[in-house]
């Protein structure tokens, strides 16, 4: 998730016009509807949490399956 968001902003940089009119068009938000933008601004920052959260769970879960499968004895063949 990490390397996405940085990816995004990467991409945003390398990209300047694009990135002043995503900054035109957030200057003219917060001028025209603070309320709402502020809103929008929080509901997009409780997404980006989540998935924070989904992944580190997912990462979590992974690992310990895979500590598990190492942890398991494995039956010794006898020829």
């Amino acid at each position: 998730m990490h390397a996405f968001m940085l990816a995004i902003v990467a991409w945003l940089t390398d990209h300047l016009p694009i990135l002043a009119a995503l900054v035109l068009v957030g200057v003219f938000l917060l001028w025209k509807q603070p309320r709402q933008t502020l809103k929008l601004l929080v509901a997009i920052g409780v997404i980006v949490v989540l998935g924070y959260l989904v992944s580190g769970i997912a990462n979590f879960t992974m690992k310990s399956a895979t500590t598990k499968e190492h942890m398991i004895e494995k039956p010794i063949e006898q020829e």
